[in-house]
């Protein structure tokens, strides 16, 4: 019964720690909201 409650525990702690760094590096990233142009040779065998 321990063990089962520990392992809920430590994944719902695992949980909160990943959306609170999610959360800190977000607005300190810029750079994801860059979107780079796609190359011309891509464009040729996306519309194929």
């Amino acid at each position: 019964m321990f063990k089962k409650i520990g392992k809920s525990l430590l994944a719902s702690l695992a949980s909160v720690i990943t959306l609170v760094a999610f959360t800190g590096v977000s607005p300190a990233s810029i750079w994801i909201l860059y979107e780079p142009d796609m190359p011309d040779a891509l464009k040729k065998l996306s519309t194929r």
